[in-house]
């Protein structure tokens, strides 16, 4: 598929597209992408459009009967000779099913291209090859071969050109009864035999074609000892009695592969008997929770992890070690959608990286974020109980139903509301509740939680009371999506701060220090605690943002954030926002506040724009407004 018509599926599929996550998978420039859009909008012809909206490429269909017209058209061209994936992929075919050197003129007659976009391709298919020992040696006009192993020409066809080469590849019934009957005993998935069967239609062709795997390198020796070599056994001695081949136990291993580094199944049997291996990653779960400690501060108790994520990382390790890679999915937006969940997964993809030493590509990176942001929602989640709200005022039922509403649009769904007038509104009952909201100007006496506002107030007021309570005196109050900035609501006028751009992140944050020593916010022990964090941890969120962050000694229990702001010039490069943050002691208050102001930063380090734009400010005021108008937050 061209990228412009992998840009057009993945809008269709995704419904927005990061332009960056555009340019991971297709692996081109920002400009590319653009001119690939304008181009995808030429061919729609005004039955369709694609355009950025708020940082990120949607598809709007005008008229879909001629959007789909359109559409295929485009997709149709997709699958021809004018896309230089399907011309690699029938190079690399007709390479791998040769009895002799291919000459160029000729691949170019069959392609009807121009010999200049062949020798091209095959630069595309050498630098593809590179990586598994294959190469295409020979001169354009003697011939062209193809060399490597053959394991290393599989896993070729098979991370890179599967559907070119076995689109509509035909597999007899008959020949499927051999795997049919391994996939029931072993009680596979749907997705797990999806995947073997890609392994398998490759192991018949080339088999059935003259190339059995005879000979593997050493490390594959391990997976005759894993719980999942009996299946691949089983489909390879299916396939040579069908055949009546002598099958040797390389193409039984090589069955196997899909199967030991399959996506961890949804059920308990499949789980027991592929995984295997489980008591080295084990050890690893412990050691990916303190980096994650280390470099965020953030608490996960091993046992929330260790039931699901252990044996993803089982099957996550077999695949790095035996080179097995899954299908290429759009994982690089969840680097934008859950920024907290991404960095955990970093952290641990590092980890996982050092003990091992085996690189972790970027599409485990995204698995390992979706199992992060499962814990994070889990957490948030887990024994949330319906906050009971009592809305008190001194008006008439009406107008206190209109204030109900206007409060309903922060809070959580779930939030369940009274209405209640000055009368009823005696201390033992509001002490039942677990936050009031008042418009009234007379004085409550309750224990609980209050929150005074005017009859008519604006939602950014009601925000901000909010998270002073849920910041200042740790009161849990779930809010709904889409509410505005945490940050602009913790700081105030005496912890913002312009910083000066001919100093380095030290000086700058040894001059935010000691202004907040100044007025009593911090003493000197929060410095050592910080200097302490990030001799073990960096502190920087990217290149133009730093969070440094520590406990706050002496029972402090209050965060005290506070902005610096360091003015530089669009093209200027450099450190641009200092967040610093103390926190109380672990027992005073959740992980969850940590990570809420923790997704906020990541997000903003994420928009260059933005962020030129915020180390502008010259005041708190500027801040405020800026944060609460930001579109990002």
């Amino acid at each position: 598929m061209n990228r412009r018509a992998e840009i057009l599926v993945q809008l269709e599929r995704h419904l927005s597209a990061h332009p960056d996550a555009l340019m991971h998978r297709l692996g081109v420039g920002a400009k590319t992408i653009a001119n690939d859009v304008q181009e995808i909008n030429k061919q729609l012809s005004g039955a369709a459009s694609v355009r950025l909206d708020n940082g990120r490429y949607r598809l709007w269909v005008i008229d879909r009967d001629r959007y789909m017209q359109a559409r295929a058209k485009l997709l149709d061209v997709s699958r021809s000779f004018n896309d230089p994936r399907t011309r690699v992929g029938r190079i690399l075919a007709r390479l791998l099913r040769a009895d002799s050197p291919v000459i160029t003129d000729e691949l170019a007659r069959e392609m009807s291209v121009s010999r200049s976009t062949v020798l091209g391709d095959l630069s595309q298919l050498r630098e593809e090859g590179r990586p598994y020992g294959v190469s295409v040696i020979g001169r354009p006009h003697a011939g062209l071969e193809l060399r490597g192993d053959e394991l290393a020409v599989r896993l070729l066809v098979l991370d890179h050109h599967y559907e070119t080469l076995y689109s509509g590849y035909p597999v007899d019934d008959e020949l499927m009864v051999p795997l049919d009957e391994a996939i029931k005993a072993f009680d596979l998935g749907q997705h797990a035999a999806a995947d073997v069967y890609r392994w398998y239609t490759v192991m018949l062709d080339r088999l059935l074609t003259g190339h059995p795997l005879e000979e593997l390198p050493k490390l594959y020796d391990a997976v005759r000892e894993l719980p999942s070599y009996p299946f691949g056994r089983q489909v390879a001695e299916g396939v040579a009695t069908l055949f009546q081949l002598k099958i040797g136990p390389a193409e039984a291993v090589f069955l196997s592969l899909p199967v030991v580094g399959m996506r961890t199944p949804g059920h308990a049997r499949p789980l027991n008997l592929m995984a295997g291996g489980q008591d080295g990653v084990q050890d690893l779960v412990p050691l990916i929770l303190d980096g994650i400690r280390a470099e965020m501060d953030i608490s996960i108790p091993p046992a929330a992890l260790l039931k699901e994520f252990a044996p993803h990382l089982t099957f996550m390790t077999n695949r790095l070690r035996f080179r097995i890679r899954l299908p290429y999915r759009a994982m690089t937006d969840l680097a934008a959608a859950y920024p907290v969940a991404f960095r955990m997964a970093t952290i641990a993809a590092r980890t996982i990286e050092r003990e091992l030493g085996l690189d972790v590509p970027q599409v485990e990176v995204g698995l390992l974020t979706s199992y992060f942001q499962v814990f994070l929602e889990e957490q948030r989640s887990s024994g949330a109980l319906a906050l009971r709200v009592a809305v008190v005022t001194d008006v008439g039922r009406v107008s206190a139903r209109l204030v109900q509403l206007q409060v309903a649009k922060v809070m959580a769904e779930n939030t369940e509301f009274s209405l209640l007038t000055l009368d009823e509104a005696r201390s033992e009952v509001l002490d039942g509740f677990d936050l009031v909201i008042s418009t009234s100007l007379m004085t409550l006496r309750t224990s609980t939680p209050i929150v005074e506002l005017a009859e008519v107030f604006d939602k950014e007021e009601l925000l901000g009371h909010i998270n002073r309570l849920r910041f200042d005196r740790s009161v849990e109050i779930p809010l709904g999506a889409g509410n505005r900035s945490l940050l602009a609501n913790l700081v105030n006028r005496d912890r913002f701060v312009r910083l000066s751009p001919y100093l380095d992140y030290r000086a700058n944050l040894d001059r935010m220090l000691d202004h907040l020593i100044q007025l009593g916010y911090l003493d000197e022990s929060f410095r050592d605690a910080l200097a302490e964090r990030e001799r073990r941890a960096s502190m920087a969120i990217g290149t133009d943002v730093a969070f440094p962050h520590a406990t706050l000694a002496g029972g402090g229990d209050q965060l005290i954030l506070a902005i610096g702001v360091i003015p530089r010039a669009g093209d200027e490069e450099g450190l641009r926002m200092i967040v610093l943050l103390g926190v109380p002691e672990k027992s005073d208050y959740d992980d969850t506040v940590l990570i809420d102001i923790y997704e906020e930063i990541i997000r903003l380090a994420s928009d260059r724009p933005g962020l030129d734009r915020i180390c502008r400010l010259t005041s708190y005021e500027q801040f405020f407004l800026h944060m609460t108008n930001s579109r990002l937050t």
